[in-house]
């Protein structure tokens, strides 16, 4: 169980997070995508989205799951997407995880050079 902080900025198109969890089964990654997707069907169109991943964790047993399910996610929902934060393992999390999604990582040291990487793609 864990928590996840949304924030929408309207005028960039641009979804923030906080991901507060740790996943280890395939019933914290259902809870975990689903309450993502209650969020995301409000915004009521493909958006960028910045996640902040320091107290994020996928462990070992249940990284091909998650990877499948945010593949899903992020070809139903995003435009494209950046994480940010320094934390060893939830970057090491976010790297293993977007390979076995085949998505890139696009992992920041900070939120404003996570805005400034979508920003080159061109809408955000």
């Amino acid at each position: 169980m864990g928590s996840i902080t949304f924030e929408y900025d309207e005028a960039r198109n641009i979804v923030f997070t906080v991901d507060e969890w740790e996943i280890n089964t395939a019933e914290d990654v259902d809870e975990f995508f689903g309450r993502c997707e209650e969020f995301f069907e409000s915004v009521g169109k493909k958006f960028y989205m910045i996640s902040q991943i320091d107290g994020l964790r996928v462990y070992g047993e249940i990284s091909d799951c998650y990877a499948e399910r945010a593949r899903t996610v992020f070809d139903t929902y995003m435009l494209g997407f950046a994480r940010w934060g320094t934390n060893t393992w939830g970057r090491m999390t976010v790297r293993t995880t977007s390979a076995k999604a085949n998505i890139l990582a696009n992992i920041y040291d900070t939120r404003e050079e996570a805005v400034k990487a979508l920003e080159r793609l061109g809408d955000a």
